[in-house]
Order: C-alpha cells, then sequence, then structure tokens
C-alpha cells in the first residue's frame, strides 16, 4: 500500500481490521522527486510478486510500476489517481517552491479544504487525519513528491498494457481526481473494476473504511487472492 502526498500507513488503517484474514498488508514508501526513482523504493521493499494498491501520488506510482515491471504484480488497485498527465506544470512546480518556501502550513490548508466530503460522517476527521500526517511527514518529503507529480506524463496510451486484475476504487466527490477517470480506467485495461463511493471525497479509506474495505474485499476474492 503506497500512501497519498504526504500520507503515512495511517491512511490505511481504518481498513485493515475490516479486510480478510489471509491478507497481509503492508504499507511502502516511496519519496523520491521521479516516479523511476519512487518504483525502484517500492520494490526493494515488496516481496518478489504482490497486490499493490496506491492512493493519490501513491496510485501514480503504482501505475508507473504496473507498466515497467509487470510481472511482479499479481492485481492492482487505485484509489483516486488517474493516469493523465499534470495540467498544469506550473502550478505543480509552484506547490514544490511553496512548500520549500516557508508556506507548508498555508498548501496543506489549500489541501485539507478539499480532501474530504465535509458533509460526510468522517469528513472533518479526514481532513484533521491529513494535517496530522502532513505535518509528521513534512514539508521537505512533501515536496520531492510534488516535484515526482509536476512531471507527470499522459499513461492513458498505455493503459491496456496493465493485464493483471485492477480495482479502481473513487470518492463520488473526489475534487483532485474526479470519479470519471476511474471509470474510463477501468474500461481501458483488460481487466478492471469501478467502484464509487457516495458522498466521499478524495480518501475512501478514512471517510468509509468499512465500504472501502468491502469492495477490496470482494474483489480480491473475485479475483482469486485471498
Amino acid at each position: 500500500m503506497i500512501p497519498a502526498l504526504g500520507c503515512d500507513g495511517r491512511l490505511y488503517d481504518p481498513v485493515l481490521p475490516h479486510l480478510p484474514a489471509g491478507v497481509r498488508p503492508r504499507t511502502v514508501f516511496a519519496d523520491e522527486p521521479h516516479f523511476e526513482a519512487c518504483v525502484a523504493q517500492v520494490l526493494l521493499q515488496a516481496p518478489e510478486r504482490f497486490v499493490l494498491m496506491g492512493t493519490s501520488f501513491g496510485g501514480r506510482v503504482a501505475m508507473e510500476l504496473a507498466l515497467s515491471e509487470p510481472s511482479r504484480l499479481l492485481g492492482l488497485v487505485i484509489i483516486g489517481a488517474g493516469p493523465g498527465p499534470v495540467a498544469d506544470p506550473v502550478a505543480g512546480r509552484r506547490r514544490s517552491e511553496r512548500l520549500r518556501g516557508g508556506a507548508f502550513e498555508q498548501v496543506i490548508g489549500e489541501m485539507a479544504a478539499i480532501i474530504a466530503h465535509v458533509d460526510g460522517p468522517n469528513g472533518p476527521s479526514t481532513q484533521h487525519a491529513f494535517l496530522d500526517m502532513a505535518r509528521t511527514q513534512g514539508d521537505l518529503l512533501m515536496a520531492r513528491q510534488s516535484d515526482a507529480l509536476a512531471e507527470r506524463t499522459d499513461l492513458w496510451p498505455r493503459l491496456h498494457e496493465i493485464e493483471c486484475p485492477c480495482l479502481m476504487l473513487w470518492g463520488a466527490h473526489d475534487q483532485f481526481s474526479p470519479a470519471s477517470d476511474g471509470l474510463r480506467f477501468s474500461a481501458a485495461v483488460p481487466h478492471g473494476r469501478f467502484v464509487e463511493i457516495a458522498a466521499c471525497g478524495h480518501f475512501p479509506t478514512l471517510e468509509y473504511p468499512e465500504e472501502a474495505a468491502a469492495a477490496l474485499s470482494h474483489w480480491l476474492a473475485d479475483c482469486g487472492l485471498t
């Protein structure tokens, strides 16, 4: 499991008690300024073959790994991470500069404001959880991850190469990556499934952990991965 920008294993903690007994989850980290280096980091922490799940920034790392080392993957789970190129490279680089330049609290506050569906049952607690994780990870780590995000290329034309089973899990109110990207993603791979969680923002594993765990559990069982 690869967490989102500025996040750690706490992003997934609420889901873990609801997963099947045979699942052995492990959080791995990627914090390099280029995705190739992030993929290498993950591979050093992973077993020979594994199911890979990533959220947002972590989802992009997971896609890059699936395309570069397909033989290592038994399955792929993408949460709130679109395969398209960076929409505004200048804005992406500016975020990195702000993180390094003393505006860390302002940047994470802006992100927290739209990270969750605030009208949902766990919206405010998800915002607070993100801020806690980001402050733990710190400005320099987030800036390196932001550097990588600012260089995103267009992976849409290559998605057909991902032959392992894939689950795309999205919040219906994701303001960072629209749920329509997840639906399109699931149709672009040979063995894709799309699950949308209503009244949910960017972090389904925090906002609706039981629903997220149910989607994961059903998919793992249907793919014979439990």
